[in-house]
């Protein structure tokens, strides 16, 4: 079973059969294993904003949380964009996720990172054989940098992982690349490849599988007026697994840098799940400074799932 704490994003795509590693206390170490532990850091969304549409996250460009999906779609960032996100897991857990992008001329730099604590249920922790009552954790880091040519703009990231279990750890490292085309702000196209060849750390336990994305977003009317409609489409590839396709559409209304918007998606179940299908969410927006809230009525542990989160653009 693999516990993934995000809100309809291809959650439990790790399903197949795994000889997983043990944790041994008596000899302080891991077992050897034919497969390998895949950290639930790997796909959650990030966004508050990405949870509410499904986890569709190619083609929503401008916004710092993009660090985490498709890198390339920074490259709309006109200064500064900061965004954190907060979400609670049964038995004490919690998903704290924060980012951070500015632009330096044609290129813009952005930094994340997540922390995930598993509680102490063992139905949630991600891998089994774990000993109940362990202290299961894990943290993401990323970097990554944007270069725009016109519409056009590529993004790398470099992606880190600590996996933890009481003083234990377990490290990956991978990258993604990215493709973006904004046509100003009416249209994106976004693609990306998540964890290319995997975990670059051969002699780890950790597994990096691979999870290819191609999004299109288009506003119907300008995002600069009072009125805000906007569609989003995504197809997913997940190494080794069927492709999921998600929809999405945010609408509402903003008078004098005040107003509400109001989201909801459809997104195929990932394979092995049960989770909801539907998310919602929505945002109080105060000038450039946005609240997000995202729900899914049931995860892939029959939780419903909420997230509250911020963003900021300068």
């Amino acid at each position: 079973m693999h516990f993934f704490a995000g809100c309809g994003s291809p959650s439990r795509i790790v399903t197949r059969p795994l000889v997983v590693a043990l944790w041994v206390t008596m000899h302080g170490g891991l077992l050897s294993a034919q497969g390998g532990i895949i950290p639930a850091s790997v796909y959650q969304p990030v966004s508050v904003r990405s949870a509410g549409l499904n986890g569709a996250a190619a083609a929503l460009v401008g916004d710092a949380g993009a660090v985490f999906s498709n890198p390339a779609a920074l490259a709309t960032i006109r200064h500064i964009s900061l965004e954190g996100a907060y979400r609670g897991v049964p038995s004490s857990g919690m998903i704290l996720n924060g980012a951070l992008a500015w632009r330096i001329r044609q290129f813009h730099l952005a930094f994340g990172g997540a922390h995930l604590d598993h509680g102490t249920d063992p139905t949630y922790y991600p891998t089994p054989g774990i000993p109940e009552g362990s202290n299961v954790r894990e943290r993401l880091g990323t970097g990554s940098l944007v270069y725009r040519f016109g519409m056009l703009a590529f993004g790398g990231t470099v992606r880190y992982v600590r996996f933890s279990v009481d003083d234990q750890d377990e490290r990956a490292w991978s990258g993604d690349a990215g493709v973006a085309i904004a046509v100003f702000d009416i249209l994106a196209f976004g693609f990306s490849i998540q964890n290319i060849g995997g975990n670059w750390k051969e002699e780890s336990l950790l597994t990096m599988p691979r999870l290819t994305r191609f999004g299109f977003t288009m506003n119907y009317v300008d995002p600069q007026e009072s009125f805000r409609l906007l569609s989003t489409i995504e197809f997913q590839w997940p190494e080794g697994y069927s492709s999921r396709f998600v929809g999405g559409v945010e609408a509402g209304i903003v008078l004098r840098g005040v107003g509400v918007i109001g989201r909801g998606a459809y997104g195929s179940q990932p394979s092995g799940t049960e989770q909801s299908k539907f998310t919602a969410g929505g945002s109080l927006v105060l000038s450039r400074f946005a609240l997000d809230y995202a729900y899914q009525p049931e995860d892939n542990r029959g939780n419903k799932a909420h997230r509250v989160g911020m963003r900021i653009t300068l």
